[in-house]
C-alpha cells in the first residue's frame, strides 16, 4: 500500500462523517448498506476502515466485526471514537496473516483497491479468500473510471489512487481469484438526477436560504437518493462486486 495516503487527513486515511458533505458521505455509506442483507448475525472482517464509521455501523447487525488497517494511526482514531463488544480494531499486514484460514463469514473493503499498487493486488484479493469460509462473500467497492473521467476536461485523478478501474478492468481483476462474482453499480435516483439539473441551472443560488431548495435539499442527502442495480454498468458512479468463495 502506498504510504502518501496517510496525507488525506490528519487521522489517517478515509473520510471522516462529521467532516464530509451529505451526499458524498451518503455515497459511501450506501456500500455497508449494500452489504446489510448478507452480514446480519454473522462474523464479518472489514479491509481498510478509514474513520472507522462503517464498522460501526455493522456491528449494529452482525455477531462480531474485526476492522483491519495497515495505518497504526487510523486504528487509534476509531478505537477512541467507536466502541461497541463485538467491535474490534486492528492493526494488520497487507496479508492479513492474524486472521487464520476460512474464519469470517463475509469480508467488506470499500473503496480501498483503487490504493493499492498493481503487483499487490492480486494479493489483496487472495488474503481476503483465505480468511473466508466456504460459501462465504466478499464485497469490494471502488469508483467507475469511465462515469468519473469527463469526456473532452481534464481528469482530475485522486493523488492518493494508483489504479482505477474501468468495469472490464474491474471484472477481470476480480476474476483471476473468485470464479464466482457478480458486480452491481451505484446510481443516482431520479430525485437526485433531477437536483443535480437544478445545481448546475444555478437559478436558485440568487434566492434567500430558505427558499434554495437545491442547497436545501443537498443538506439533506441521503442513501435513499442513491440505488444499486447490474444493469448499465459504464454509467455507474461506483462499482460493488459481490464474490463468493466456493
Amino acid at each position: 500500500m502506498v504510504n502518501d495516503i496517510d496525507n488525506l487527513r490528519p487521522g489517517g486515511s478515509g473520510i471522516l462523517p462529521e467532516e464530509t458533505p451529505p451526499k458524498f458521505f451518503a455515497r459511501h455509506l450506501s456500500a455497508y448498506y449494500f452489504a446489510l442483507p448478507y452480514i446480519k448475525g454473522k462474523d464479518i472482517l472489514e479491509i481498510g476502515f478509514g474513520d472507522g464509521y462503517g464498522a460501526n455501523f455493522l456491528a449494529d447487525h452482525a455477531r462480531s466485526v474485526k476492522a483491519a488497517d495497515i495505518l497504526e494511526k487510523n486504528v487509534a482514531l476509531a478505537a477512541g471514537k467507536y466502541k461497541k463488544k463485538n467491535l474490534e480494531f486492528k492493526k494488520t499486514d497487507n496479508a492479513y496473516s492474524e486472521f487464520p484460514d476460512n474464519s469470517f463469514d463475509a469480508v467488506v473493503s470499500f473503496q480501498v483497491i483503487e490504493h493499492i499498487p498493481e503487483d499487490e493486488i492480486a494479493g489483496y484479493l487472495e488474503s481476503m479468500k483465505r480468511v473466508l469460509k466456504k460459501g462465504g462473500r466478499a464485497f469490494i467497492s471502488t469508483l467507475n473510471l469511465d462515469k468519473n473521467k469527463k469526456p473532452n476536461r481534464p481528469y482530475p485523478k485522486n493523488p492518493f489512487h494508483v489504479k482505477e478501474f474501468t468495469y472490464k478492468e474491474f471484472d477481470s481483476t476480480l476474476r483471476l481469484v473468485f470464479e464466482d462474482c457478480r458486480i452491481h453499480g451505484l446510481f443516482y435516483t431520479a430525485k437526485l438526477k433531477f437536483y443535480e439539473r437544478l445545481k448546475k441551472i444555478g437559478i436558485f443560488k440568487f434566492f434567500p436560504p430558505r427558499l434554495n431548495i437545491v442547497d436545501n435539499y443537498y443538506k439533506r442527502i441521503t442513501i435513499n437518493d442513491f440505488t444499486w442495480r447490474e444493469k448499465d454498468l459504464a454509467a455507474c458512479i461506483d462499482f460493488m462486486a459481490d464474490c463468493v468463495k466456493n
